[in-house]
């Protein structure tokens, strides 16, 4: 039996389930419809890095406060969730453009920063790869000086000049002609690798950095966004990008890139392979993270295998990626 008091006490924890979802509700609805102008404000663009969990957050809003109490709010929150569905939705029904049925390069991108628990492991799971070219963020020279060992089919390409200091460590089974660019005001590097394997030569564009988790990382954000774009522009080769650059493929940014050097998420029709952050939590776990690490092509070449994954240890999961002519090239 319910007496006054605890029914007094049902309507007040009510009240406030209201106010949680009205609050978090109404927050996720307007970063979903702001992230839509991230050109306008920071905020909004790193929010739009978040879309699947915005979708999700207001699917549940919209459930439980339809549930709880009668409102238009349950109806914008759903029409809100169903806004971040539709960008959402081409991570499976897109497609990318046939290939030859040759074999293709093999890249393996691994974000190691800040640690991991065991770097003899990490090391090992790289070499077994047999990449063409290995990309490792958020490393030092000195911690994959080992790959490169007497007898190892690798060699360090590219490294940052002090061999302590983090960054990004390129090894492949040829000495790659590399190409170093700088962005603007913030001098971070921007690497073009030439990669010449089973009859292709593809130019694999890879950099470091953050998200735009402020003014001024957005700053440095946009100024990789440009230098990149730059550099794919220039490129004689087609080009692949590779890496985590600090933004999906939602934000205002990614967005400006495809459309002005032609570039396509070439990660469409595999689904939502979320690299960031890690989470081992069973069925869920490969749900939470954000897909931060890119794979973007130009129309001469198609991924004929994109994976991420195992969990290394590390904060990101690794990415491959085997990249091969399309038909008509």
């Amino acid at each position: 039996m319910i007496n006054y008091h605890e029914t007094g006490i049902l309507s007040g924890l009510r009240t406030a389930l209201i106010i949680v979802l009205l609050g978090g509700g109404g927050i996720a609805a307007i970063l979903t419809v702001g992230a839509f102008s991230g050109d306008r404000w920071w905020v909004f663009d790193l929010a739009a890095n978040f879309r699947w969990q915005l979708f999700w957050t207001l699917l549940v809003a919209a459930v439980l406060y339809g549930l709880t109490t009668k409102g238009i709010a349950s109806l914008v929150f759903l029409a809100a969730a169903v806004l971040n569905a539709s960008v959402i939705v081409p991570l499976w029904i897109g497609d990318q453009p046939a290939a030859t049925g040759e074999e293709g390069i093999k890249v393996v991108h691994a974000d190691i920063s800040p640690n991991v628990d065991s770097t003899s492991f990490v090391l090992r799971w790289l070499f077994d790869t047999e990449a063409d070219l290995i990309l490792v963020a958020g490393t030092t020279a000195q911690r994959m000086a080992p790959l490169a060992a007497d007898g190892s089919p690798y060699s360090i390409i590219v490294a940052p000049e002090n061999s302590y200091q983090a960054g990004i460590v390129a090894l492949g089974t040829e000495p790659w002609p590399v190409e170093e660019f700088r962005t603007e005001e913030y001098n971070e590097p921007v690497y073009r690798i030439t990669v010449g394997s089973n009859g292709a030569t593809v130019s694999v564009i890879t950099t470091w950095g953050g998200l735009g988790s402020s003014a001024e990382e957005a700053d440095k954000l946009a100024a990789r966004l440009r230098t990149i774009s730059e550099v794919i522009e220039s490129s004689p080769h087609p080009v692949t990008v590779i890496g985590n650059i600090g933004a999906t493929r939602w934000t205002h940014g990614m967005r400006t890139l495809q459309s002005s050097t032609g570039v396509r998420d070439a990660t469409e029709g595999s689904g939502y392979a979320a690299t960031w952050p890690v989470f081992d939590l069973p069925v869920v776990g490969g749900w939470i993270g954000i897909p931060i690490n890119v794979v973007l092509m130009t129309s001469e070449i198609t991924p004929l295998e994109i994976t991420t994954g195992p969990d290394i240890g590390a904060g990101h999961l690794p990415l491959t990626v085997v990249i091969g002519p399309t038909f008509g090239s």
